[in-house]
């Protein structure tokens, strides 16, 4: 693993978030690989397709995309992050404001990083 491998796998998380943040569907298809999936918060594991429509129905918007704490490794053509994230939106048309843990995969093709597998909790509050 060198400094760049860390370097470039940090940038593609940032862009992801960054993604999310703008709801950008296009640039969110791009990061997300075709056999992605994803165990989420409630214990339900969706794929590219059930999340792609979410977002473009409007069912899951993200308005606010607000990073915690990121730790990034790499393991030749593997990367994972694991970021605490501030996420405040809708999902299901019910509002969202709450810290969330992601775990996620990635892939390396060529000079590509996307998102093979990813794993979201909530990060219970602490009084």
């Amino acid at each position: 693993m060198t400094d760049h491998e860390i370097v470039a796998l940090g940038a593609a998380e940032s862009h992801f978030q960054d993604a999310l943040r703008r709801n950008d569907i296009d640039e969110l298809d791009g990061l997300l690989h075709d056999h992605v999936r994803f165990l989420g918060p409630d214990g339900l594991t969706i794929d590219k397709a059930a999340d792609m429509a979410a977002h473009r129905s409007g069912s899951l918007v993200f308005t606010e995309v607000h990073e915690l704490q990121r730790d990034v490794q790499v393991f030749d053509s593997v990367g994972i992050t694991r970021v605490t994230l501030h996420l405040a939106g809708k999902v299901g048309g019910e509002p969202l404001d709450a810290q969330l843990a992601y775990t996620r995969t990635w892939h390396k093709q060529g000079a590509a990083w996307t998102i093979v597998a990813a794993h979201g909790s909530v990060v219970p509050q602490r009084d």
